[in-house]
């Protein structure tokens, strides 16, 4: 049974772009090879990791959607853990999903400007309202009923003898 899915995995930054298109058209030769085909390919490009995965700090991001066997879908999951250049990744399948594209549609394309669709005087705020937002602790007004008297017998849990 053929089944939608989509895989987001993080190849290591060090590698060149040519290294890095090759493990992505690697990871589309395994689609191929299990009964699958590729729909789309998005590569996110260079990412800050949230956090460090095997000492790395950055990662190229790529989402590939595909359809193939479900019984093919653990070898391919195998095979991506074996791939080097591959630091981790996420298979999840579309069924259950709603279908959305992989780029936003206020994305653009690298090379040009963003063009806003807003005047920029009556959009940007006047000098005097940042500086009237600005606060400090001291102009806060907190009544005492506001406050949770963490003291009262109710609410103190009772100690297990």
């Amino acid at each position: 049974m053929q089944r939608d899915y989509e895989v987001t995995f993080v190849l290591n930054a060090t590698i060149d772009e040519e290294a890095s298109a090759a493990a992505v058209e690697r990871v589309n030769h395994l689609i191929a090879t299990g009964g699958g085909s590729v729909t789309e390919v998005h590569s996110w490009g260079r990412r800050r990791l949230a956090y460090p995965i095997a000492h790395h700090r950055d990662g190229v991001y790529v989402t590939t959607r595909f359809a193939m066997p479900t019984l093919a879908l653990t070898a391919f999951e195998n095979d991506l853990r074996l791939n080097e250049s591959i630091l981790r990744h996420l298979v999840v399948r579309q069924d259950e999903v709603p279908i959305r594209p992989i780029l936003p549609a206020a994305t653009v394309p690298p090379g040009q400007a963003a063009v806003s669709t807003h005047d920029t005087a009556e959009s940007a705020p006047e000098d005097e309202d940042i500086e009237d937002a600005d606060m400090d602790m001291e102009d806060v007004d907190v009544d005492d009923a506001d406050v949770l008297d963490v003291t009262e017998p109710d609410l103190i849990p009772p100690a297990d003898e």
